[in-house]
């Protein structure tokens, strides 16, 4: 799975659209095929064999729909429709089309994030009440997700007292993972990041590579996403049980200083403005030693036109400071609660939910969401990612904060974050900015009393 900018530069579906941006002025869409969609499969004529998924174009898509959904109507003789569209432009349609109650769907593929927006807008069915469970074998970190209200951590206004509810099912897995030069790592992936610094360091000054890592520096969403891991290895935590931002505590303070300091000397010059695009060629060129990244990204290692250094590069668990937590974006999907072909929908929801179909899904080249797939020796062998992906999920993953307005907090993290990394130095003072620009943009929003 990629994020959309490392192959396109298009929007990024790491990027949350604004909390209500598509609400105003929505009306209803077509009713044919929405505006913009691409129809994967064939058009099929209304009737009770009919299934439509509507989701955000990703290349982690293609398996999905060359491999899984035939399986699907071979298996139930129900015929499927996918409509796919850019990631911003189907978050827009697909909200809509909830709140309007069109029915132009029957099931979203929707990014990790948008579950509070779609779930507090009440445009997602419960998968309980149709017998739809969360099995244990799904990766906990990846489960906890299809929640609403989640069932840890701070709930957001006028769902503190709710019970949680299933309402999204994983569909894709995708987390960070260390990519390393084996060349250059030559005992195995660096465990701590004191231990990064020192082999990637010599390496760089002994001339054996340019850069010891490599990792997005553009502000915003590519440099949080990038301190993301770093971070909570320190220990730190973006808020506390109220909403209180909490990411300048001492953990954090120490964790920016690192990040904008002795890590920024050992990437790329320029790297305050580096996104996908630039990471990407810099790990898979030849140039950087080291890169955290997402699955996605992480098995073009292997693919000859994509990589100069094939057999060079090798994966690990994310490094340490305290604890090794890489963040977590999956694809998962839920039922609209307006759907034309719900019966449809709910029978797709549990025939995918099984263990054979996930590891289908792994053995045509997706990350699974359920343990059993990644421990499928046949999997493994074509995708040499998934026992990795494996512990990494054991070591620590996070998904990020479960609030609508994260996109905004992160925006403002990530301006003030990027600033010292320019500057390569001030990244505490620099999230004790962001920490005020946030508390005052959540206290506007109604977080605190």
């Amino acid at each position: 799975m990629s994020d959309q900018k490392s192959t396109t530069g298009e929007f990024s579906r790491r990027e949350l659209v604004k909390r209500g941006a598509v609400v105003a002025g929505a009306a209803a869409v077509p009713s044919a095929l929405p505006a913009g969609f691409t129809r994967v499969t064939e058009p099929v004529s209304a009737s009770k064999g009919k299934l439509v998924i509507g989701a955000f174009d990703d290349p982690a898509l293609i398996p999905f729909k060359a491999k899984i959904l035939p399986a699907f109507t071979k298996a139930t003789g129900i015929k499927v429709e996918l409509l796919l569209q850019p990631y911003d432009a189907f978050f827009a349609k697909a909200f809509q089309d909830g709140s309007t109650k069109a029915g132009q769907f029957d099931i979203y593929i929707m990014d990790d994030p948008w579950i509070p927006q779609y779930a507090a807008a009440g445009i997602l069915e419960d998968l309980g009440s149709h017998g739809v469970q969360a099995s244990k074998d799904y990766a906990p970190p990846f489960i906890d997700l299809g929640f609403w209200p989640p069932r840890t951590g701070p709930r957001v206004k006028g769902f503190e007292k709710d019970k949680p509810k299933l309402i999204a099912l994983p569909t894709i897995g995708d987390l960070q993972t260390l990519t390393y030069r084996n060349d250059v790592f030559k005992s195995g992936p660096p465990r701590t990041w004191a231990e990064l610094v020192k082999v990637a360091g010599a390496a760089q000054k002994a001339g054996k590579i340019k850069d010891g890592i490599v990792f997005r520096g553009v502000k915003g969403n590519p440099i949080v996403t990038s301190w993301y891991p770093i971070f909570l290895s320190y220990g730190g935590k973006f808020f506390d049980d109220k909403w209180n931002i909490t990411f300048n505590s001492p953990e954090g303070k120490a964790a920016a200083e690192f990040f904008v300091g002795p890590l920024k000397k050992l990437a790329p010059k320029g790297v305050a403005a580096f996104d996908s695009t630039e990471e990407g060629a810099a790990i898979l060129g030849g140039q950087a030693a080291a890169i955290i990244q997402y699955s996605g990204n992480a098995i073009k290692s292997d693919d000859p036109a994509e990589s100069k250094v094939v057999g060079k590069l090798d994966f690990g668990v994310v490094p340490k400071q305290v604890k090794a937590i890489a963040q977590i974006g999956i694809f998962i999907h839920g039922v609209s609660a307006s759907a034309p072909n719900k019966d449809n929908a709910i029978t797709f929801m549990k025939w995918f939910a099984q263990n054979s179909v996930q590891t289908q899904l792994a053995r045509a080249g997706d990350l699974p969401v359920k343990l059993p797939a990644f421990m499928d020796a046949a999997a493994a062998k074509k995708h040499r990612l998934l026992p990795i992906a494996l512990k990494q999920i054991k070591a620590g993953a996070l998904a990020r904060p479960r609030t609508p307005d994260w996109s905004k907090v992160e925006e403002l993290l990530g301006t003030e974050l990027n600033k010292a990394l320019v500057a390569g130095s001030g990244g505490g003072a620099a999230l004790d900015r962001a920490a005020k620009s946030a508390t005052a943009y959540l206290k506007q929003q109604g977080y605190y009393k």
